[in-house]
């Protein structure tokens, strides 16, 4: 049998749900063992918090009022540390203007900007991103209005397409840094996919044609 784990998958509370193994290659296995940790366990048994030795008392005046001291070792060994999962959403819809277009081809913005996108212009799996960092580009047509002498030096070097769209990419919101663990891309019937969606939906093929010769 196959057993598929679930690894990073986001709860209902924006928290890491993930599953690890505690069996080895060649265990002998009974109905009812242990075959995997999740995570609230630890060894199959039920696993909360941590155990850590606390003191009510005075401090050279560093828990003045509500004020608290941590263990440097505490922080280190990252005992109250929790893993977030956030999900992020960009769709490209059908305005009066045009037809939003989601690239990697968006004016006034830097090539530094950009080093994490395909060439579809969607985040790569396992960047690194911090707030501000662009993980869909898009671009949004938008009416002739009267150029602002900046706009005018961005259509004499960008071409017409600066004057004709405007950069409504998704970006990492502020006060958040992260790295992303999955994408997903969905396709209306009757538009063509891109690359990335292509390339998605045949790594997910592949996954399940292994599944069904193992």
């Amino acid at each position: 049998d196959i057993y598929n784990l679930v690894k990073y998958t986001r709860s209902n509370q924006n928290t890491c749900i993930n599953q690890r193994i505690i069996v080895n290659q060649g265990d002998e296995i009974a109905v009812g063992d242990i075959l995997a940790d999740g995570p609230s366990t630890d060894l199959g048994e039920l696993a909360l918090g941590q155990n850590i030795r606390i003191a009510f008392m005075p401090w050279n005046g560093y828990n003045f009022e509500d004020s608290i001291l941590l263990s440097e070792k505490v922080v280190k060994e990252d005992r109250f540390t929790t893993i977030h999962i956030q999900e992020l959403t960009c769709v490209a819809r059908d305005t009066k203007l045009g037809t939003e277009e989601i690239t990697a081809d968006i004016p006034n913005v830097g090539e530094a900007a950009l080093s994490s996108l395909d060439e579809a212009g969607i985040v790569y799996i396992g960047a690194e991103v911090d707030a501000g960092d662009i993980l869909v580009g898009k671009v949004t047509p938008k009416g002739e209005t009267q150029l602002t002498p900046e706009e005018k030096l961005l259509r004499a070097i960008f071409g017409e397409k600066a004057a004709d769209v405007k950069d409504t990419s998704l970006r990492v919101p502020t006060s958040s840094k992260g790295t992303v663990i999955d994408v997903q891309v969905f396709t209306r019937d009757g538009v063509e996919k891109d690359a990335r969606a292509k390339a998605i939906e045949k790594s997910q093929l592949d996954s399940y044609r292994k599944d069904l010769k193992e």
